[in-house]
């Protein structure tokens, strides 16, 4: 049986993640086209000085960096756009827990109870997550990342593929934590943390 299709979707941003969101986006919703500043070849339909608040429309952020998705969001603002949340169904996220729009989960994401996920957050491919996580806006949580409970990350942070955050670890408000890192310790606003257990790095 097919899938109902439910909105007419535009996504801004058409690079690899862009691409990848699209495939998720078609399984059950009409996909119009990608917005973005570098012109592609398929389903292009223009800049992003070009997108428009539409009755016909809603809209998906697909990219990764979270400051330059935050960076976006502030220069899109007067433009009035409604952005639509897309949960894979193959997920276990309950709906209450999506406190902001824009939410991208893709397949494989589990989340336990009593989490709160902000505006424009990105849960890649099987991310986990414990119970009494708070995510702010702008996040991206990359693949096989697993976050343990009563984790608190701030907004415009990213969580590198494969890295484990344990229990009761606050992280800061744009921070990046390196592909396979541990994080054991309370993490700082504006710091990278790689290695294992984590450690602050220069960039």
């Amino acid at each position: 049986m097919s899938a109902v299709r439910k909105k007419n979707i535009a996504i801004i941003g058409a690079g690899g993640l862009g691409r990848e969101v699209a495939n998720l986006l078609m399984r059950a919703h009409s996909f119009a086209g990608y917005y973005d500043d570098k012109e592609v070849e398929k389903e292009y339909l223009g800049t992003l000085e070009a997108i428009s608040e539409s009755k016909y429309l809603t809209y998906l952020l697909a990219l990764g960096n979270p400051l330059v998705k935050k960076k976006l969001i502030a220069r899109l603002k007067s433009k009035n756009l409604q952005f639509i949340n897309l949960i894979s169904t193959n997920t276990v996220v309950n709906q209450d827990q999506l406190k902001g729009e824009g939410i991208i989960i893709c397949d494989g994401v589990i989340s336990t109870v009593d989490c709160q996920i902000g505006s424009h957050v990105l849960l890649n491919l099987n991310v986990t997550i414990g119970h009494d996580v708070v995510i702010g806006d702008y996040c991206s949580i990359m693949p096989g990342a697993n976050i343990s409970g009563n984790v608190s990350i701030g907004e415009a942070t990213l969580i590198g593929s494969g890295a484990v955050i344990l229990q009761g670890i606050n992280i800061g408000s744009n921070v990046r934590v390196g592909a396979g890192a541990v994080v054991t310790k309370d993490v700082p606003d504006n710091t990278t943390v790689v290695g294992v257990p984590a450690r602050p790095v220069s960039v």
